[in-house]
């Protein structure tokens, strides 16, 4: 079927509805096992793969293609691996689906892309559990995308795998949707405490298995490896470091304490804003300052 637009709002007026103050909107859309009212998310699919959304708002879409369904819209995307997107709105509102098309990646049989070293993942399952399959693609993160928010609060150049040198001419990532809607539910409970910063620093984000092994971490199931887990701390004031949250004066461990602890308020309330998954409290070193571990694995895990 062809492109189909077809949405109760004027394409005008649902931009400009998507510049108020809030990040969040009135109506959500839910697609691979998650609801969201983030007016920015991303996810992202195979090329010519199809994505059902959930949703009873209206839907635009300037590239793939578009139909209607019984409980909201299914979107394809095109053959071409790149950066798209599917505009969601009602009530003058808008809800921006980032849908990155990937570019395939054969696990045990390709090593590198465009001399991007990757390596390789487990082919058996981590208790079972698909969100451990090894990805079948990854997002080619060109020059002119290093700036696109995945989120309302969050750049995709966030996220990058540190593996330099010799890795300039390409970057390979992933990004999950689940971690983003933790990572801005976490935000958002921080500004409300007082915490104020408009993002929250990410010391780590994607890692490819061959990088997570060069920085001596030798776990083959680490959430980082899947584009679903961040080291993360507050800087408001933009020094580099965690900020007091606890007011005693330093910069420790018991910061990062405070922050964990936020965040196990936030997973003790549940609900489709904090999908399960792990918080871990990190502490200083020469290199970096105290931070937590925030990640989506589908089940509950401290450390």
């Amino acid at each position: 079927m062809k492109l189909v637009t077809l949405f109760s709002c004027l394409l005008a007026v649902c931009s400009s509805a998507a510049l108020g103050n809030s990040n969040r909107a009135d109506f959500t859309i839910a697609f691979h096992d998650i609801e969201t009212d983030l007016k920015i998310i991303t996810t992202s699919v195979m090329p010519e793969e199809y994505l059902p959304v959930k949703t009873t708002a209206g839907a635009l879409a300037p590239q793939g293609e578009l139909r209607k369904t019984e409980t909201g819209w299914e979107w394809q995307a095109p053959a071409h691996p790149g950066h798209y997107s599917v505009s969601f709105q009602q009530a003058g509102q808008e809800i921006l689906l980032r849908v990155f098309v990937l570019t395939p990646f054969l696990n045990g049989e390709q090593e590198a892309l465009q001399g991007f070293t990757i390596g390789s993942y487990q082919k058996e399952l981590f208790r079972g559990l698909p969100t451990y399959s090894a990805p079948r693609g990854f997002i080619n993160l060109t020059d002119d995308l290093a700036g696109v928010q995945v989120s309302p609060s969050f750049s995709i150049n966030q996220f990058v795998s540190k593996q330099k040198p010799g890795h300039d001419d390409a970057t390979y990532l992933l990004v999950l949707p689940a971690m983003l809607i933790k990572l801005e539910t976490l935000l958002e409970a921080a500004n409300e405490r007082g915490w104020r910063a408009p993002t929250l620093y990410v010391m780590s984000g994607f890692r490819t298995p061959f990088y997570n092994r060069a920085i001596g971490n030798n776990t083959t199931t680490s959430r980082h490896l899947y584009g679903g887990a961040a080291d993360v701390w507050i800087d408001g004031d933009e020094d580099g470091l965690m900020d007091d949250l606890n007011g005693d004066g330093r910069i420790d461990r018991q910061d990062a304490f405070t922050l964990a602890g936020l965040a196990e308020s936030l997973a003790a309330k549940g609900g489709r804003d904090w999908p399960p998954g792990g918080i871990g409290i990190y502490d200083s070193t020469p290199a970096h300052g105290p931070f937590v571990h925030i990640d989506s694995r589908g089940y509950r895990a401290r450390w």
